[in-house]
């Protein structure tokens, strides 16, 4: 079956010093109108209800330019660009009032919250050398091949942790691979002290890399704290602590990329437990007496829990796998995750244990890691899903 499917490819680039304030300065001039749309839809909602449109925000922008000649050093398809991100930010918080509650409005970006600039229209296939309107001539590392086939559809500048990037995302022609006989089922049981256990008994350890820097960036972000604000001593502490969340996001990623491509060498069919992983990062809500006074209620040791589940990094692991098996014509199939840990794969008795229980005793002999046993239900729940009639 053939389809379209869309990817991006991104390099590193290197504008010349004489460059580097042309993007800078559009970065801020793209947030102050960002800001100036919110603004205006902002105060319209507030006022009457209703809201400023996408197509009357753009069709003011020639009179904003003659008002604030500055705005025609950005390439005017980057501006309108910039006018959707607030239309979209609004569509999202009347979809969260029409659902209920207090969604709350859309936020201003401060100084520095603005790092990329797009040409939804950019259609020219990079090279060594790269031509930005706007910018000029700008060097680009062509590390990795872009497909004969792939047709570019548009162009993101970025700053991360003060290196410049080049986006380019693309649509290719893709004929899925058709089903192979999906050998050596596994099921996978993500978790905190491994980061995966596997039913064949293999495992990898949690790499933890935001644990391992979480010292030095204590200890960098109490010197932002004390420096004063947009002064050289704020600013380097402020550099040097993107730098290492940088870092951290760069490891993370090649960590889960890998792992990937390991699990989906050894197997064509892989089960995994279908966890609500937002709703368990979530904290814990407070807790009253009859007097109004605040009760514990857990959070603290819950807050480490949940940094650990965001270190791990499972919700992004899982995208992975799930474009790369579709990519090389195998399975991901997500099982209930009720009773995984509990109950025996032996014999299906439920033995209950806390967390802090790592070994799985069962009165019918079954001993074993819990988190093999939690695989192997895993593995026998999908198998079971599979087979049954439909």
């Amino acid at each position: 079956m053939d389809f379209v499917i869309r990817r991006s490819y991104k390099y590193r680039v290197y504008p010349a010093n004489a460059q580097i304030s042309n993007p800078e300065n559009q970065f801020s001039m793209c947030r102050h109108l960002y800001n100036r749309s919110l603004a205006e839809r902002t105060d319209a909602y507030k006022k009457d209800g209703t809201t400023v449109t996408y197509g009357q925000q753009q069709n003011s922008l020639p009179d904003l330019k003659k008002e604030r000649p500055w705005y025609k050093g950005v390439y005017s398809q980057v501006l309108q660009d910039v006018l959707r991100r607030p239309d979209k930010a609004y569509q999202a918080f009347f979809r969260r009032a029409k659902a209920g509650g207090n969604p709350g409005f859309p936020k201003f970006r401060k100084r520095g919250q603005w790092n990329s600039i797009t040409y939804p229209q950019y259609r020219k296939r990079p090279d060594s050398v790269i031509t930005v309107p706007k910018i000029g001539k700008v060097r680009l590392v062509y590390h990795r091949e872009l497909p004969d086939d792939a047709k570019v559809k548009t162009l993101t500048i970025t700053r991360e942790a003060g290196r410049w990037f080049a986006c380019f995302p693309a649509e290719l022609p893709f004929t899925a691979e058709p089903e192979q006989d999906l050998p050596d089922p596994l099921g996978i049981d993500l978790g905190l002290t491994d980061f995966f256990y596997a039913s064949d008994g293999s495992h990898v350890p949690v790499p933890k890399y935001f644990r391992k820097k979480e010292k030095q960036l204590r200890r960098l972000q109490r010197r932002l704290a004390k420096a004063e604000k947009r002064s050289e001593k704020y600013r380097r502490p402020l550099k040097a602590v993107r730098k290492c969340h940088y870092r951290i996001k760069c490891r993370r990623s090649d960590f889960l990329h890998k792992t990937a491509n390991d699990l989906l060498k050894k197997s064509g069919l892989i089960f995994y437990e279908a966890l609500r992983i937002s709703d368990m990062i979530r904290s814990p809500k407070p807790k009253q007496d009859e007097n109004g006074k605040y009760l514990p209620n857990n959070a603290s040791a819950k807050a480490g829990l949940n940094k650990s589940i965001a270190d791990a990094g499972w919700g992004r692991f899982l995208a992975i796998l799930k474009y790369k098996s579709r990519r090389l014509g195998k399975k991901l199939l997500a099982v209930p995750p009720q009773y995984t840990s509990q109950k025996c794969s032996a014999c299906g008795e439920i033995v209950k244990k806390s967390l802090a229980v790592r070994t799985h005793r069962c009165a019918c002999g079954f001993v074993a890691n819990r988190d093999l046993s939690a695989a192997l239900n895993i593995l026998r729940i999908g198998m079971d899903t599979l087979q049954a009639p439909t």
